[in-house]
């Protein structure tokens, strides 16, 4: 594909400033996640063990979500901002900003289960830069295994040294090329694309779920 009809980087940055979660939004609900595994388990499971389970619980919910949309133009009564979205930047732009958004609340909220703080600046870039090399590292790939490699890890540590917005807009501007090349799967007639690129989008979700937890949990 050639590369000059990707959706750029900036755009997909200022899209999701439209539509992504309020931070302590999403620090409460990781929190109360975090509770629920708690309460149920006091006495009989360490900590690590409840941030893990925790982490999975996160995980699943947004590989879930990522699932069961058909696209941003189906959920713009659903999503505050993502009628203003569509319109601002059109269908394509939404429809991989409302992917990233799931990613990037997921990271953020497993982040939040092991103790980072995402209110400070430093650690949202993070959680941003985190999640586009998650999605550009399993894109185009056939997603079966669900194991993770610490060449990974090694990756992310390599651009977080000194991790500012100017990280996260070259990223970013990857992540646009492998996901515009990916949603032209929506094109394949009756429908089919559709399904396909739903399962797709759960099993990259959860990928990159576990990519996340593997960075931020400390075992």
């Amino acid at each position: 594909m050639d590369n000059s009809n990707a959706i750029s980087g900036n755009k997909i940055l200022k899209a999701l400033e439209l539509i992504l979660a309020d931070v302590e939004d999403l620090r409460k609900d990781a929190k109360e996640t975090c509770k629920l595994f708690q309460e149920k388990y006091e006495n009989e499971k360490d900590e690590h063990d409840i941030k893990d389970m925790a982490a999975k619980k996160i995980i699943k919910k947004f590989s879930d979500r990522a699932g069961f949309w058909g696209g941003a133009t189906a959920l713009t009564g659903v999503i505050p901002g993502l009628g203003t979205l569509i319109a601002t930047f059109g269908g394509s732009a939404a429809d991989i900003a409302l992917l990233m958004k799931y990613q990037v609340e997921m990271v953020m909220e497993i982040a939040t289960v092991y103790d980072y703080d995402i209110t400070q600046e430093e650690i949202k870039n993070q959680c941003l830069i985190i999640s586009g090399l998650a999605v550009i590292n399993n894109t185009g790939k056939k997603i079966i295994s669900t194991t993770t490699s610490t060449a990974f890890v090694k990756i992310v540590k390599q651009y977080l040294k000194g991790a500012t917005l100017q990280t996260v807009k070259q990223i970013f501007k990857t992540v646009g090329v492998k996901l515009t090349q990916r949603f032209l799967i929506k094109i394949i007639p009756f429908g089919v694309g559709v399904v396909i690129g739903s399962t797709l989008n759960k099993l990259l979700t959860i990928q990159v779920g576990k990519n996340a937890q593997k960075f931020f949990s400390p075992s």
